[in-house]
């Protein structure tokens, strides 16, 4: 059975670049808007690993990053943060807040697939707190 990630994204280009890789390689993957339209699919879906960018309306990266970690069902899930290039305290709050790893925008597809292959294969024994 194939692996079940949840890409959290507002911009639909930088989604579909997230995506399509993802899908290639084997991945089923859930689109949301937002951390909102990611909690509602995780509550309908097993997910294994989000992929969340930490500025989007409604709710953002961060409260997502907190709701997951702070839910008994969701915080065993690993998360990646995508962010853009010089927001490295962004980063770390993501990290601190429990994220597991973080990817620079623009998407490199190749170290997209290594990072999510290692922590799915990993399954994120403990909870966040930055493992890279």
């Amino acid at each position: 059975m194939s692996k079940t990630i949840l890409v959290a994204e507002d911009s639909l280009m930088l989604r579909k670049v997230a995506c399509f890789p993802l899908e290639k390689a084997g991945y089923k993957v859930l689109e949301a808007n937002n951390g909102i339209e990611a909690i509602e699919a995780m509550s309908k879906a097993e997910v294994d690993l989000i992929i969340t960018d930490l500025n989007m309306p409604g709710m953002d990266g961060f409260e997502l990053i907190t709701q997951v970690k702070e839910n008994e069902k969701f915080k065993h899930i690993p998360i990646i943060i995508l962010t853009t290039e010089g927001k490295r305290d962004m980063v770390m709050k993501g990290l601190t807040l429990g994220a597991n790893s973080f990817l620079q925008k623009p998407i490199k597809p190749d170290l997209m697939l290594q990072e999510v292959d290692r922590l799915v294969n990993k399954k994120a024994g403990t909870p966040g707190k930055g493992d890279k």
